[in-house]
């Protein structure tokens, strides 16, 4: 399968840092631009049984070239689906396979 990078993806990752008295906190990372392939976005729901709103999953395939660095807990600015929290990096032979999912409540 041919896949091409074609997609814009903003990562966005925090990372911690000390403070005055050591007190460790996180703060937000620059922004970072990477190139990847959007193969797949699925979407499920589900009707908690107590009547509490309705429960909306996205899940986002993406394929990246091995030398991107996308990590676990990374958050994805994806163009026109919104931003997904990364879940699962595979490593393949010339692909890295990324897993993220979007979770909404009721009419958001």
């Amino acid at each position: 399968m041919n896949h091409r990078m074609n997609d814009q993806i903003v990562l966005k990752r925090t990372g911690t840092v000390k403070g005055e008295r050591n007190i460790v906190s996180t703060t937000e990372l620059p922004l970072h631009t990477v190139m990847g392939c959007l193969r797949a976005v699925e979407s499920s729901w589900q009707r908690p049984a107590n009547a509490d709103p309705v429960e909306w999953d996205y899940k986002a395939t993406i394929g990246f070239l091995l030398g991107q660095d996308v990590r676990k807990d990374d958050r994805l600015e994806i163009p026109i689906h919104g931003e997904f929290v990364v879940v699962d990096v595979r490593p393949g032979r010339r692909l890295l396979a990324v897993t993220a999912i979007q979770q909404k409540r009721g009419a958001e």
